[in-house]
């Protein structure tokens, strides 16, 4: 498998407290966002991984080029206008085979990886869930009882969500040219390149199985606003505790 990471956005809402760089560049623990995904990635024997770029581009490329990996990088020029459905259309090419996708704006504790590679077995697609009860903002999942999801995205009634999907996810090749083609038709025919990925994903749910690979304890966050960067830092220093004191 490759590994697809969509960095290109410019991150906001984390200008009331200072900065200025790509989320991904932001620093958890002992690294950032980024050196963590793609230490984990490495961990699991891949080396070959996409990074879409747009804002600062040329730090993401920098910081990339310092992993022992063969790293490509596809640039949205657009990425102050357009969402992630235009950035995943964009590294459409890498959608030729299984990959392994990210937004890069998740710190996720290590094990969660290999939770998701097992948990759905070697050839079925699956999104790493947080089960809990999610608010308005949150990308949500729901699933029927053997584990497949039906529905996903930010509309759907926090009252049918199973839970939060993290941003972190295992697309087989069976179901790549399916959602390459529903990236075209918001693309190119809709106009639709403000949408999130999962809108073109949704629309393929019912002809392609992806499973949720519920988190159990361990912990994600997909940082967007201060108060979701201060949520991060404080699990990192908790585990970081716990290991020490392990």
């Amino acid at each position: 498998m490759k590994a697809v990471i969509l960095a290109a956005g410019q991150g906001r809402r984390l200008a009331p407290m200072g900065w200025d760089k790509p989320k991904c560049l932001l620093p958890c623990g002992n690294c950032t966002l980024l050196n963590s995904t793609l230490q984990s990635i490495l961990e699991h024997g891949i080396r070959d991984v996409a990074i879409v770029v747009g804002y600062r581009r040329e730090l993401v490329e920098e910081a990339a080029r310092r992993h022992a990996m063969n790293c490509e990088f596809v640039v949205n020029e657009d990425y102050a206008t357009t969402n992630t459905i235009h950035s995943l259309w964009l590294a459409r090419e890498y959608l030729n085979e299984g990959i392994l996708y990210f937004n890069g704006d998740v710190w996720f504790e290590p094990p969660v990886l290999s939770l998701l590679l097992q948990s759905a077995g070697r050839r079925r697609s699956a999104l790493a869930v947080e089960v809990k009860r999610c608010g308005a903002e949150e990308v949500k999942v729901k699933a029927d009882p053997s584990g497949r999801i039906t529905r996903i995205g930010k509309s759907l009634p926090p009252e049918e969500a199973l839970g939060e999907f993290i941003g972190v996810g295992k697309i087989e090749h069976s179901a790549c040219a399916s959602l390459v083609e529903s990236l075209r038709r918001y693309n190119e025919e809709l106009g639709r390149k403000d949408c999130f990925f999962e809108s073109a994903l949704e629309d393929i749910l019912d002809r392609q199985a992806f499973m949720a690979a519920p988190l159990g304890g361990l912990k994600a966050v997909e940082i967007d606003t201060p108060e979701d960067y201060a949520r991060a830092k404080s699990l990192i220093s908790t585990n970081a505790l716990e290991r020490w004191g392990d």
